[in-house]
Formats: C-alpha cells, structure tokens, sequence
C-alpha cells in the first residue's frame, strides 16, 4: 500500500518558490538584445548568459546531489567547479533558448525529487558546506537561484542605464 508523502507548511512554500525561480529568469531576459546578454561587466565577471548557463550547470549539479541524500545514507556529494563549467560549456556562444530550456528541465527535476521526498531531515556531506540536511541544500539551493536572480537584474539594469 503506497502512503501519502505530506510535507509541512514551510516545505511546500520552498517548493513553490523553488518552481518560481526559472519564470522569474525567463521573464527578465525576455526581450533582451544579444549585446546586453553578453555584456560582461568586467574582466573575469559572467554575462547575463553566463549566468543561466552556470544555473542550469548547478541545478543538474544539485539534482544529482539532492537525489543522492534521497536515496543514499550520509553521502559524500560531488563538487564542482563553476567557472571551469561555464568556461569549457562556452555559454556565450551558446543558444540561450537551448540552456534555459535545460535551466527549467533541471529545476522541475529538483521540484519532483523534493516533492517526493518523505525525510528532508536526510544528511549528505557537501565539499565546501559540510553536513547539511536535505532541508537545508533545498534552502541553498533557492538561496542560490534568488541570488542570481539579483544579479541578472543588476546586469540588465547597469545596461539599461548606460
């Protein structure tokens, strides 16, 4: 007999917001040109495709990881190194369509594993963050989302003004 997975209250506002962060992206690069998706402020510092590209790179990163706390005991995760995966993914040559149809495949990904996960109080070891709780990676994980979120604004707002 399957059982019902409830979560509480809290939990599915994080998975709601957690299904929110890909139409709150795809609503601020509608429209843009290609110059202002490329744009890099500076020397070293990701374009608005950069960007994306790195989010859907981290959401199937986290997927992997977040399913591994699912479905392992205490598991080591796996690293990964961002801006080597930006770099080799090439994302400014990238068609941006393409990458955040992968962004928003990833992220439903996540939503699916966490709305079927009955303890969120599973633990994995993260390489730079340590012991966390399948609760807390989902919250870094939407932390995450938000804060480049933030920044694709402020990209799009610094070339809007200029």
């Amino acid at each position: 007999m399957l059982e019902a997975i409830t979560h509480a209250p809290d939990a599915l506002g994080l998975i709601e917001a957690l299904k929110q962060i890909p139409n709150e992206i795809e609503a601020e690069i509608a429209g843009l040109s290609e110059e202002t998706l490329r744009h890099r402020p500076s020397d070293g510092e990701w374009s608005i495709k950069e960007v994306v590209g790195h989010l859907r790179d981290n959401a199937e990163m986290w997927e992997k990881r977040l399913f591994m706390v699912y479905s392992q005991a205490d598991p080591v995760l796996p690293a990964l190194d961002q801006d080597e995966a930006v770099r080799k993914a090439n994302y400014q040559e990238a068609d941006l369509q393409a990458v955040f149809a992968g962004l928003r495949e990833q992220s439903l990904k996540i939503v699916a594993l966490l709305n079927r996960a009955p303890d969120w109080s599973r633990v994995g070891q993260h390489p730079v963050l340590g012991r966390r709780s399948l609760r807390q990676f989902a919250e870094r994980v939407l932390a995450h989302g938000r804060a480049h979120l933030e920044q694709i604004r402020a990209l799009r707002q610094a070339q809007d003004g200029r």
